[in-house]
């Protein structure tokens, strides 16, 4: 008796590169039949790309934060057990679909669907397995202003990750599926701007030199779970760069659950004071650093996928205080912490 089969048709809603590892458990595409059952899987990773001005509150994702250069759709029964696990090959890359079998068995069973992206993931074969993934390479996705601005420095991409559950129909029925990916990281974009009052109080000039970002999670899931930050030491010192009378600066790390003042994700602005504004001269300088902690959604907690935008102003020399009003929001969302520094 001829074995009925199911489709399921993925289609990626992003720009796709080619992926050509085939492995054991993946099915070949079958022939068409009038029987089946089909499923079909949409993946979703934002709007179309275009590329922004820098912090830009509309926060949708640039074209080098979405690229998928390989992607795995995973199925697994109720019991976790792995049913079928497909990595698109190149053509279905280029087409932005896939078509492939599950068993009979699956039909009006209730499955789960995980898609990852741009993250090896072949030798998950049940789901704890798979949801116990960790990424710890948060030094991969940051570099110098101009770099970070412009492109992915992480070889492969943002890894990404979706997930939902289903009951796949009977046979001669399709299910609609759709899958919403989500970055591991989160978004910092810090614009620091010299207010117009310090040239009142002050007769010098102020430089910023750097920006710092310390306290941060050293990794994280790959598929979206409670926070799992390993040690909170994660450093990057990043050059500003400069726009307009601004200085900009943008990270990308990990999500945290909520933090305790004193503990949260801290971003130190370290700049040099020159007491008559003159190059010719270096004895009337001084070093001054202002620190910002990032409040993040709420109490520190930075979210997988959130854009969190820092506007802060240096009114004074007073490095601890300052005034900060922070943005949070999904990368489609921002959340915006502005903060007057040095009053």
């Amino acid at each position: 008796m001829k074995n009925r089969i199911f489709a399921i048709a993925a289609l990626a809603a992003a720009l796709f590169a080619s992926c050509n590892k085939e492995t054991e458990m993946i099915n070949p595409a079958p022939e068409a039949r009038p029987d089946g059952a089909s499923v079909t899987i949409t993946l979703s990773s934002g709007d179309d790309a275009q590329t922004r001005a820098f912090f830009d509150a509309t926060a949708t994702a640039e074209a080098w934060e979405k690229t998928l250069s390989s992607l795995s759709v995973f199925t697994f029964n109720t019991s976790g057990d792995l049913i079928l696990r497909r990595d698109f090959t190149a053509s279905e890359l280029a087409s932005k679909s896939a078509t492939f079998s599950l068993p009979k068995s699956a039909a009006g069973t209730e499955c789960s669907f995980y898609a990852v992206a741009n993250y090896d993931a072949s030798s998950a074969k049940t789901r704890s397995a798979l949801t116990a993934f960790v990424e710890q390479s948060a030094g991969a996705y940051n570099g110098t202003f101009a770099d970070v601005s412009t492109k992915a420095l992480r070889s492969g991409g943002f890894v990404m990750s979706g997930s939902t559950t289903k009951t796949v129909g009977a046979v001669n029925t399709s299910t609609q599926v759709g899958i919403s990916l989500k970055r591991t990281v989160a978004k910092v974009a810090l614009q620091t701007s010299i207010a117009p009052e310090f040239s009142e109080k002050y007769p010098g000039s102020i430089t910023i030199n750097s920006v710092k970002l310390s306290r941060a999670a050293s990794q994280s899931l790959v598929v979206a779970g409670e926070p799992s930050t390993g040690a909170m030491t994660y450093t990057h010192t990043q050059t500003p760069g400069t726009a307009s009378s601004k200085y900009n600066s943008l990270f990308y790390l990990y999500e945290t659950g909520t933090l305790d003042a004193g503990s949260r994700v801290l971003l130190e602005i370290n700049a040099t004071y020159d007491g008559d504004g003159s190059s010719s001269t270096s004895d009337d300088r001084s070093e001054v650093t202002y620190s910002v902690e990032l409040t993040g959604k709420a109490a520190g907690q930075i979210l997988r996928n959130g854009y969190y935008r820092v506007a802060a102003n240096i009114t004074g020399l007073v490095g601890q205080d300052c005034q900060v009003s922070v943005t949070v929001a999904d990368w489609e969302t921002p959340v915006t912490q502005s903060v007057d520094l040095g009053a």
